[in-house]
């Protein structure tokens, strides 16, 4: 009997859809928190590798149904410096709006102001894709990968794949 009503349970909360509010119009608050794992290369050749963790809060606002365009700030802290920024994003989600998982893709672009002995400046470049898990139409839990390219002031390059865990809160437009 337990397993039955186990059974039930289960297919009844993996048919409910949850009417995502990801169409035009609507508003996503959120941000990701993300596990770096960067190689460095300077002009000279030398390699380098370093991990950081870092956060980004977001907000996008839907220009038309199921894409986002939007701003985000990025904090890290690695052992010998801080880094501080600003960027855009545009985002594209593949399923139906009314889905309660989701895939999406995201394309995103940083300036960056790093904080050690010195300041330095960066721009980098990134591509992520992953799944969104809605909890209700206003809740959503992501999990992506992220590809990222950066340069900084000082001519040290860097490329890395992020393993990025996200959350967002999708308003209605009404």
């Amino acid at each position: 009997m337990k397993t039955l009503t186990l059974f039930f349970f289960i297919l009844v909360a993996l048919t409910l859809t949850a009417n995502a509010q990801i169409t035009k119009g609507n508003w996503m608050v959120g941000g990701s928190g993300e596990y770096i794992n960067q190689t460095f290369k300077n002009d000279d050749g030398l390699k380098s590798k370093l991990e950081t963790i870092a956060i980004r809060p977001n907000i996008g606002y839907f220009i038309k149904d199921k894409f986002a365009f939007g701003g985000a700030l990025r904090f890290q802290k690695q052992s010998i410096y801080y880094t501080y920024g600003i960027g855009i994003f545009s985002r594209y989600y593949f399923l139906k709006t009314e889905k309660m998982f989701n895939l999406f893709a995201q394309i995103n672009y940083d300036y960056t102001y790093v904080v050690s002995d010195g300041h330095v400046n960066g721009h980098y470049y990134g591509a992520r894709i992953g799944q969104v898990v809605f909890f209700n139409s206003s809740v959503g839990l992501e999990f992506a990968v992220e590809y990222e390219r950066g340069e900084t002031s000082n001519n040290i390059s860097s490329d890395g794949i992020k393993a990025v865990i996200g959350f967002q809160i999708y308003l209605d437009k009404k």
